[in-house]
């Protein structure tokens, strides 16, 4: 499987951001807009990049996971113009090759995809006022990560579905983990007009994998496109 270990492989992505928020900033700059935030409730909608990772589990298993791209909304409340208090969700569905270690002894590979969702709640600092301004963020979050791996029977079901009727079948259940997940990030914000502004940050997040070696962490690329009321 092939990995692209620097989020500089993807140029055509980063070339744009820049771009329109240089834009977004003339505009603002013309406008006369001055930033003001305080008492405002913002929703965001965002395209993500998590950059590959090597993960080191007990026993000698091993994970290196490919760079993704994922998705992100939130929304939060500027309690000033300094200071807003943020919620959110992220996901992604990332492929791996695993190096796995038997109970009987020697070593097998396998590839795959899980799927992880993170929701998050991160309090950000901008560290200017106007229209153009740096911040920092940190927050808690919580990680669901389905390795779509079987670990057990076919379960047989039915149900009824409203378009297509009493429909039967059966899937097989996965392992699944929930662990604690803490951040702490950059970027820059650009305020095009009272109602609209967008971010492009960088953030890293730990998740707390109970059979982990260590915390792993995971480097993320964001791009906020956001809406102010």
């Amino acid at each position: 499987m092939s990995r692209s270990h620097c989020c500089f492989r993807q140029p055509s992505l980063w070339l744009t951001a820049a771009l329109v928020l240089l834009l977004g900033a003339g505009v603002a700059q013309a406008q006369g807009y001055s930033g003001e935030r305080e008492g405002h409730w913002e929703f965001t909608l965002a395209p993500l990049y998590q950059m590959s990772n090597s993960i080191d589990f007990e026993g000698g298993s091993k994970v290196n996971t490919d760079t993704e791209f994922g998705f992100g909304l939130g929304f939060g409340y500027n309690l000033s113009d300094q200071f807003n208090l943020g919620f959110g969700f992220d996901w992604y569905s990332v492929g791996y090759d695993a190096t796995v270690v038997k109970e009987g002894g020697g070593i097998t590979g396998i590839s795959g995809a899980y799927d992880s969702w993170l929701t998050w709640a991160n309090l950000t600092m901008n560290l200017s006022e106007g229209p153009f301004v740096p911040y920092i963020t940190a927050g808690i979050g919580y990680s669901f990560i389905d390795t779509n791996v079987p670990n057990g029977r076919p379960v047989e079901g039915c149900y009824w579905d409203p378009w297509w009727g009493y429909i039967c079948g059966s899937y097989y259940p996965t392992k699944t983990t929930s662990d604690f997940a803490y951040n702490a990030g950059v970027g820059l914000r650009y305020q095009f007009s009272p109602g609209f502004f967008t971010k492009l940050g960088y953030q890293m997040t730990w998740l707390d994998l109970g059979q982990a070696t260590g915390t792993p962490s995971f480097d993320q690329i964001r791009l906020d496109f956001g809406w102010m009321y």
